[in-house]
């Protein structure tokens, strides 16, 4: 059955009464709409019009762009006008306003924060998967972001909250933290590293090294315009893809990375070009065979930026008698909230997730969640029912279902509400895979969700694409070209790894369709 729920609001305007009082003060407090419960925030706040870099508020803890709102706060500030916003994650509107401090006095405001959506009662969880250790507390941060898991590279101890107790729980459940990441030229990993303190290894080195010293060790591409990628791909060690990474930021636009490979022709320009490359990457990824999850979060490159703006909705398949309970008691969630830490991680190596930073998109195939994999036998035929339900603030583009590289259904929301939220079904009589995305009309980079993929395999065999594997080749041959100019010595080191890669991916030729 195809759900269709779109909640659309931008802004809230609210306008604070004048504060009477040069040098006075505004009580800022900010609540739960739906109940008025205090809860934290992300607020950004600007002396006059909102625009520029937000001010910096004493005795709060900061949240990369503005300041946590801990419930409440005592803003003591200069006579004249002043905006602000409110923030909490992508599942509340955004609530802005103004107000004006004039002569001696003081007020109160609280500020009524709607959520559009519970994604956690739809059984995503979410997180963030590579986050910068900070000093500013963590866990205050995720509160205020309404994020619920975060992995850092390494431990920073955290300076005291002011105006909370130590003894005083956020109260933000689930709040799971790992520390065990780490990264190193443009890859990330989960787990101990050997050698990790070894700066002349080869990143491929690194790989290999993690894995032959712990089967356990996770492996991530973090910079996926790394001019090593197709060697990196190559070791077929590699178990998470950065769909989102620290190239797509609040903070500051990135226009290209200085360690990575350019789009030799783009129709995308300017704040959007690094995330559309970023995502034709991986979609030949996939086209060439390599069943590689996505990720997304921070990144090694991230502190400032608010935690969680790039982030990773994860779920766990429904049991069979897990469906009978929900329908049995009105209850229809898409998938099971993970219960551990750990289990966040089990199920995002699995490919059931979701990568944002912006829409909230809940998609299904045949009703299975992401990471699913479809199984038939040559001759046989499979119908596969597209359906979403999707949650908005930005103006969105399009939605499309991706097969094979190919669009297999694309609209703009209004088309997609004429025809009653029905997506036509996929027939599939061969191999390949299944991603959804929706791209919204945000101007100052790609602001997008796309799902992790599903699998379709017949007789077991995967796709690979010959038009994929000889874009990968033709990245490996510029990659080549690079080494040359390295002294002889330094040459030498890489020989191996890239005559193992070109027999990787002449492999893959051989068997590559059309």
């Amino acid at each position: 059955m195809c759900r269709f729920a779109i909640l659309a609001l931008l802004w809230i305007p609210i306008t604070v009464a004048p504060v009477n009082g040069a040098g006075g003060t505004l009580t800022f407090k900010c609540d739960e709409e739906s109940d008025q419960s205090p809860t934290i925030a992300r607020t950004e706040l600007w002396r006059g019009s909102p625009h520029g870099k937000p001010l910096s508020v004493r005795r709060t803890v900061s949240a990369g762009i503005g300041f946590v709102v801990d419930r409440s706060v005592e803003l003591t500030l200069a006579d004249g006008p002043y905006s602000f916003r409110v923030i909490r994650g992508p599942e509340y509107r955004i609530v802005s306003g103004s107000f004006t401090m004039e002569k001696t006095s003081s007020d109160q405001h609280t500020a009524e924060l709607p959520r559009m959506i519970h994604m956690l009662d739809k059984g995503w969880t979410s997180g963030d998967c590579l986050v910068v250790a900070s000093k500013n507390s963590l866990p205050l941060r995720m509160a205020s972001e309404d994020l619920h898991m975060a992995t850092t590279l390494g431990h920073v101890d955290a300076n005291p909250i002011p105006h909370r107790d130590a003894n005083d729980p956020i109260g933000h459940d689930p709040l799971w933290i790992q520390t065990n990441a780490s990264h190193y030229n443009g890859l990330a990993f989960y787990g101990d590293v050997p050698g990790a303190d070894d700066e002349k290894m080869l990143p491929v080195q690194r790989i290999l090294a993690a894995k032959e010293a712990d089967k356990n060790t996770k492996v991530a591409i973090e910079n996926p315009f790394a001019w090593p990628l197709p060697v990196w791909l190559a070791s077929q060690k590699i178990d998470g893809f950065f769909l989102l990474g620290d190239w797509l930021r609040l903070d500051r636009k990135i226009v290209r990375i200085k360690a990575g490979r350019p789009r030799a022709l783009s129709s995308f320009g300017g704040g959007q070009a690094m995330g559309r490359w970023a995502e034709e990457i991986y979609r030949n990824v996939l086209d060439a065979g390599l069943q590689i999850p996505l990720l997304a979060g921070g990144g090694s490159d991230s502190a400032g930026t608010p935690v969680g703006y790039n982030r990773l909705y994860v779920g766990r398949p429904l049991e069979l008698y897990e469906v009978a309970e929900n329908e049995s008691s009105g209850v229809f969630p898409d998938a099971a909230a993970v219960a551990t830490p750990q289990a966040w991680w089990d199920h995002a190596w699995m490919g059931h997730s979701v990568a944002t930073n912006g829409p909230l998109l809940r998609p299904q195939l045949e009703n299975q969640i992401p990471g699913h994999v479809f199984t038939a036998s040559a001759g046989e035929v499979l119908e596969l029912q597209p359906a979403l339900s999707l949650s908005v603030r930005d103006p969105v583009e399009y939605l499309e279902v991706i097969h094979n590289n190919r669009v297999h259904y694309s609209a703009r929301l209004d088309e997609f509400a004429k025809a009653g939220g029905v997506i036509p079904k996929l027939i599939a009589d061969k191999s390949g895979w299944v991603i959804v995305r929706v791209i919204t009309l945000h101007e100052d980079h790609y602001r997008a969700a796309v799902s992790a993929p599903w699998y379709i395999e017949f007789d077991g065999q995967r796709r690979v694409s010959k038009k994929s594997v000889e874009f990968f080749l033709s990245w490996l041959a510029d990659y080549e070209r690079r080494l040359k100019n390295l002294p002889a010595d330094q040459l030498q080191r890489h020989v191996p790894f890239v005559r193992a890669a070109r027999k990787f991916w002449a492999d893959r030729a051989a068997i590559a369709v059309d």
